[in-house]
């Protein structure tokens, strides 16, 4: 790691976001899926997919955070002594955001491919709908509550720093990159599922990742060293 440039660091974070993407993806697409045809139950098409998409996407999730950490902990570094942005609230919030991710993207991922999981193993004893999607409601029910604490904490906040920082000048990009949080590229996502349900799965991951390609690009020179 010490031979790696600042901007080789901060790179790390859009590696890791591209393996969170395709982790979304396994675990998004072609599972469940909102409908309104008589068939579907509460609203939803329940659909049983192979287990292993669920297995890799746990795998991507605790890579992804390995990576993305190394990434973090450099661009947080170089904003606090290349910009000094110790004293600002809105670094304060986008720090805790960035911290909160390195548990956050593992846990989101093994969290919520517990729910397929259970709905496939519900279907294979039961070959039930309803039962098996009952199953699934009462996992959420437990892992609801941390995974929205965790919406809120990583992706709410870093949207809300990010916007703050682009717009008050806090960082030397352009005013056009507030778009690059995950927050705005979630909804931006939601137009996706127009063309096919589940294809705003990894809309999420992209905020982020371009929000690093941006501080990579932007923040720091393609040699520059003496923030490691």
């Amino acid at each position: 790691m010490k031979n790696l440039t600042s901007r080789q660091k901060i790179m790390f974070g859009v590696y890791s976001m591209i393996l969170a993407i395709i982790g979304d993806y396994l675990l998004g697409y072609g599972t469940f899926s909102t409908s309104s045809s008589p068939d579907a139950y509460m609203g939803v098409e329940w659909s049983v997919a192979p287990d292993w998409r669920y297995a890799v996407s746990s795998i991507l999730g605790f890579a992804c955070a390995a990576l993305f950490a190394v990434a973090a902990v450099e661009l947080l570094r170089v904003m606090e002594k290349k910009y000094h942005l110790n004293d600002s609230k809105l670094f304060g919030l986008f720090k805790i955001a960035n911290w909160s991710g390195i548990l956050y993207f593992a846990f989101i991922h093994i969290g919520i491919c517990m729910l397929p999981v259970v709905f496939n193993a519900g279907m294979a004893a039961t070959g039930d709908v309803k039962t098996s999607a009952d199953m699934v409601f009462r996992v959420l029910k437990s892992i609801a509550v941390p995974m929205g604490i965790g919406f809120v904490v990583c992706d709410v906040f870093v949207t809300i720093a990010w916007i703050g920082m682009v717009f008050k000048k806090m960082i030397p990009v352009k005013k056009a990159a507030f778009i690059c949080c995950p927050v705005i590229t979630s909804i931006l996502g939601q137009l996706m599922n127009y063309i096919s349900e589940g294809l705003d799965s990894g809309f999420e991951s992209f905020g982020w990742l371009l929000m690093y390609l941006v501080c990579a690009l932007s923040l720091v020179d393609k040699d520059e060293r003496e923030w490691i």
